[in-house]
């Protein structure tokens, strides 16, 4: 029809489609509001409320009306007859049970919709039961001369469609010119019974109004708005669908998705649609961008508003709001899902901020998996849910129905089983904690697949099921707001299985990210064993050759839930945390152990990044240790796992993370030899400081800048302070020091905000560059009161011949300064120790890229199938961005002629005065070296020793422990040594197993199999703490003593 197709039916009744008022079991049916004028004999549809049973079956039923509907006023119900009774049940009912969740009423129900004998015009299938039916054509010609318009109303499609051709029973087609010029169209009160290959498809349309219909028994999809149409400018209003299923003869070398309502644009209006039963999802739909602040509108929706979807596989499904990365929200708001086999609401390469309001999700398997597809720079990903209720097992649920999951997987492309990556770890979870991966997966974004219908299509079959991870880690840092959420009917013992509330997800082992809650409110039937599971065992992963998350992952490690105001943990104090029991060493001896989670209620913690950028990405880094001064707690960060599943060659990012108290003092080390460029993020908007002293293995000079600006020697570098000192946590954001005898850089850091910019938000982000060093550490027989710096500087540039602006003196030392600090260096009586450092001559710039994250919403290119960003951190790397090794030449010859001049007294003539020397030179190619300075007051030896792969794994025991001064000067106190852990209690090993590793290592060093033998005791003694703690863990019991998880057992 290139014109005006109008059929306007003669109806029966007005009302098309209404609720139950109450539970079906048999022929009797108390259906809300007046439904009197259905006429007997008309066969009607009861909606399923169970788990549908891939590929072609629900608990939907169809009966015919027996005697005629009466209506109760009193009530405002009406009860009908059927002539048979029905086999299953279709649940009606409030379901909150209790009071004071944030919804007031939590009423669900099924639906029973009048099927035949409404209308005196039909299109019906010449054949019935013919897969090749009649098709009905709405088109627009391509130069946009012909555009056709329909007017259809109580009107019935029967057995259309044409399944071969993948034709629907009503096509919208509009081409080229003709796209989004069409006249107004309105399809109303319609019925579409059995058709064969959609019901609906919208293709170019606009200016179009889909109301009131009803979709019976639809293979593949009721409605479909391809993305060719206009957005924002079709209404789809009050319709249902009931029982979409998969045609008996789909293709299953595939997967091939579909679902009730499949919206490929912004309605204009979406409200008061109901999909249920349906074999896949019941919602697939683009969501409208919009703001993320909260909307007082989503709080006053009315039931006839609400979207809602029930006994489908997935219940809605939100498409990617962006095509790029974009700082806007998609909005979903207003909807019911409920008793769906898989997920109430699923995402996957989202790759906008996501907004969700006014949502009821219950009894279904997941209540909410929300998985994104970020670049590995991102730190603005923010989830908001307002006003949220999350229901496990209620009064809709019995044991003997919608007990196993079932959901596509990569062996199984319809759903027969359950392939969801929970498994049968619970019966029902609330929300799985959200999990940012770096590549996409379905076809809408990545270019894999030649023909992408319909837009979740997976583009390789290992990426089912939808919550599995793609490639790597994607956003650095993320955060989830929860204001306004009610739990309800979580318990332990729900049908042989465990249900809990919110919990972590399979694929989160690479990051947690942080979840922030507020006005928080656990139902009685919210039991406390029940509530959060923050070190679930998913066990073995048939499908996949990573692993699900574990034990000493950084997503269970650092799994953190915060409590903004109190209401979470129930404690009524605000700031608190939820840790997960994994890791013991994060939290204080406050902490209360719950079953699956500590609460930790006076315990504040912030994240911190770090970050190799430049580094090759084919370097291993190992793990990174935090040692906590206050308590002496240490945690360890190992970082990202590699890729599953797209792509083969992607690499994990070099970054680490911690969770951080505020006002503390932490050591930092690294097991390997240090990349050139260090970037730190500490995410924390409340001004407060944390300091760092990083452990460094060799010399280096350490440039800081924040936000791109260099922080000045002469202001930030506490050591050139009278007195010299380290920094403190008073001392501004980027104040530092560096320490040459004790191998540390002490550098402050602070949240708050930075040029009107959080430091949630990236706001004074510190990078760190390492210039290679020749280090001199000069013992001079003069007063250190008569020492002259700027002399010496010049007496060795002129010696060096080099300019004296690569000179720098680090540390200048009495004898009395030395001894105090543990010193074994023999000075004479007014001898003088000066630390001095050449660096590397006319390093190149810093790339530009390496002070910046992505901030606007074109920054991170999302929207390929590379992650545009990887290549910037990992193997194509930009001039400077790594070690020179032309530099390192040029230091290591100054070295030598250091060390002729010292052994020829050279130097002390040059000097003017009795000098020995000890040299070291930076070297990053995993190299250490080492000094040993000879009898001769004016010589020094150099050697260099090559570090073995065990010895890089262990940390020196010595330096870890030692307690340093807070000042350079004469006088300050040295702390007691005794009351600090040891560096063996930290990693959790006796001093004898401490001694054998290393004995172990060095063996094995010298018969070439050190890391072989060091390798298999750290496996088995990594088995072995593993096995324990999962033994504690599942007595409930606290930890009852300190048991950290060393870099060892990584």
């Amino acid at each position: 029809v290139l014109g005006n197709l109008s059929a306007v039916g003669t109806p029966v009744v007005p009302t098309a489609w209404a609720k139950l008022a109450g539970t079906a079991e048999s022929e009797v049916l108390r259906v809300q509001g007046n439904v009197s004028g259905w006429p007997v004999g008309a066969r009607v549809g009861i909606t399923a409320t169970e788990y549908p049973q891939p590929p072609a079956t629900t608990e939907t039923e169809v009966g015919a009306i027996g005697d005629p509907p009466v209506y109760d006023p009193a009530t405002d119900t009406t009860t009908v007859r059927l002539r048979d009774p029905l086999v299953h049940r279709h649940f009606a009912g409030d379901v909150a049970g209790e009071e004071g969740g944030h919804w007031p009423s939590a009423r669900l129900a099924a639906a029973v919709a009048l099927l035949g004998g409404r209308s005196n015009i039909v299109f019906r299938t010449a054949v019935p039961g013919d897969f090749h039916g009649g098709v009905v054509v709405i088109g627009g010609s391509e130069d946009g001369q012909w555009r056709g318009h329909a007017e259809l109303v109580d009107v019935d499609f029967v057995g259309m469609g044409k399944h071969y051709y993948q034709a629907p029973a009503l096509h919208f087609l509009y081409l080229g010119q003709s796209i989004g010029r069409a006249p107004p169209s309105r399809i109303e009160r319609c019925v579409f019974s059995s058709s064969q290959s959609g019901a609906i498809e919208m293709k170019g349309a606009s200016n179009a109004q889909i109301i009131g219909n009803v979709f019976h028994k639809t293979y593949r999809t009721a409605l479909w708005v391809t993305k060719e149409s206009v957005a924002h400018s079709i209404v789809l209003r009050n319709n249902i669908a009931i029982e979409t299923l998969r045609h008996p003869r789909e293709s299953t070398s595939w997967i091939r998705p579909f679902a009730a309502f499949l919206i490929e644009v912004p309605m204009l209006e979406l409200a008061g649609n109901v999909a249920a039963g349906s074999t896949d999802s019941g919602f697939v739909l683009r969501p409208t961008v919009g703001s993320c602040e909260t909307s007082a509108a989503a709080d006053q929706l009315a039931e006839h508003q609400l979207n809602e979807a029930v006994g489908c596989m997935t219940g809605f499904w939100i498409l990617r709001a962006c095509r790029g990365l974009c700082s806007a929200c998609a909005q979903l708001r207003g909807v019911i899902a409920w008793k769906n086999s898989h997920a109430g609401i699923v995402t996957a390469d989202q790759s906008s901020n996501v907004r969700i309001d006014a949502v009821l999700l219950s009894d279904n398997y997941v209540g909410m998996t929300l998985n994104f597809h970020r670049g590995r720079r991102d730190i603005r990903h923010r989830i908001y849910a307002d006003n949220v209720t999350l229901f496990g097992s209620t009064s809709a649920s019995t044991c003997g129905r919608s007990t196993d999951c079932r959901s596509i997987g990569p062996e199984d492309v319809v759903g027969i089983g359950c392939n969801s990556l929970v498994g049968s770890t619970f019966q029902r979870v609330g929300v799985l904690i959200h999990v940012n991966n770096n590549m996409p997966k379905l076809c809408e974004v990545s270019p894999k697949m030649r023909v992408c219908r319909p837009p979740i299509t997976p583009v390789k079959e290992c990426a089912m099921p939808w919550e599995r991870r793609a490639g790597t880690q994607g956003s650095i840092y993320s955060e989830a707001h929860w204001n306004g959420v009610t739990f309800g009917h979580f318990r332990r013992e729900d049908c042989g299985r465990a249900s809990v509330g919110i919990t972590l997800s399979p694929m989160g082992m690479n990051a947690a990210y942080p979840q922030f809650f507020q006005d928080v409110r656990w139902l009685a039937s919210a039991h406390n064993d029940s509530r959060v599971n923050l070190d679930p065992d998913y066990g073995p992963n048939p499908f996949s050759r990573n692993p699900y998350i574990t034990l000493g992952d950084d997503g269970m490690m650092f799994a953190i839930l915060h409590d903004v105001d109190g209401s979470f943990l129930g404690t009524g104090r605000s700031g608190g945390a939820a840790l997960s029991r994994a890791n013991p060493e994060l939290s204080i001896p406050e902490c209360e152990a719950r079953p699956g989670y500590l609460a930790c209620d006076q315990l504040k913690l912030r994240f911190l990044s770090w970050n190799a950028i430049g580094a090759p990405g084919h370097r291993v880094l190992g793990p990174m240790k935090l040692f906590r001064h206050s308590d002496g707690r240490s945690t360890s960060s190992i970082g990202s796992h590699g890729p599953e599943c797209i792509p083969a060659n992607d690499i994990a990012p070099h970054q680490r993370g911690w969770q951080l108290r505020p006002n503390d003092i932490y050591n930092l080390t690294l097991f390997t030899s240090p990349p050139r460029h260090h970037r730190l993020t500490f995410f924390n908007p409340d001004p407060t400081p944390v300091r760092l002293d990083i452990f460094l293995s060799q010399p280096f000079k350490l440039e800081v800048y924040v936000d791109g600006v260099l922080r000045p020697d002469s202001e930030y570098d506490t050591s050139k302070k009278q007195p010299p000192r380290y920094p403190n946590l008073e001392d501004p954001h980027g104040s530092y020091a560096f320490d040459p005898h004790q191998r540390r850089f002490y550098l402050t850091l602070w949240g708050g905000d930075y040029n009107g910019i959080s430091a949630s938000l990236g706001g004074g982000v510190i990078l760190l560059r390492l210039l290679q060093v020749v280090q001199l550490s000069l013992t001079m027989d003069i007063p250190a009161v008569d020492f002259d710096g700027p002399a010496l500087v010049q007496n060795v540039a002129t010696l060096l011949q080099i300019d004296a602006s690569r000179i720098r003196i680090v540390q200048v030392q009495s004898r009395a300064e030395v001894a105090a600090q543990g010193g074994l260096r023999r000075l004479s009586s007014g001898g003088t120790e000066i630390v001095v450092h050449i660096s590397e001559e006319n390093p190149e710039p810093i790339p530009s890229e390496y002070f910046d994250f992505p901030t606007n919403d074109s920054d991170d290119g999302v929207d390929g199938a590379e992650d545009d960003d990887a290549a910037n951190e990992t193997d194509a790397l930009p001039s400077g961005a790594s070690f020179s090794v032309s530099s390192l030449a040029e230091l290591q010859s100054l070295a030598t002629r250091i060390q002729e001049m010292a052994t020829s007294g050279n130097l002390s003539e040059a000097l003017g005065v009795d000098t020995s020397v000890e040299v070291e030179v930076s070297n990053p190619q995993a190299t250490t070296m080492t000094t040993t300075p000879m009898s001769s007051s004016n010589s020094t030896t150099i050697s260099t020793t090559i570090a073995s792969t065990t010895e890089a794994l262990l940390p020196d025991f010595a330096e870890e422990e030692s307690t340093t001064s807070e000042e350079f000067v004469e006088g300050t106190s040295t702390p007691d040594v005794s009351s600090t852990p040891t560096q063996e209690a930290e990693l959790g090993i006796a001093p004898d197993q401490a001694v054998a590793i290393a004995f172990g290592a060095i063996v094995g060093a010298v018969a070439g199999i050190g890391t072989i033998g060091g390798g298999l005791w750290v496996a088995r003694e990594t088995a072995r703490r593993r096995r324990l703690l999962r033994e504690r863990l599942a007595t409930d019991q606290p930890p009852t003593t300190v048991d950290a998880w060393g870099p060892e057992l990584t």
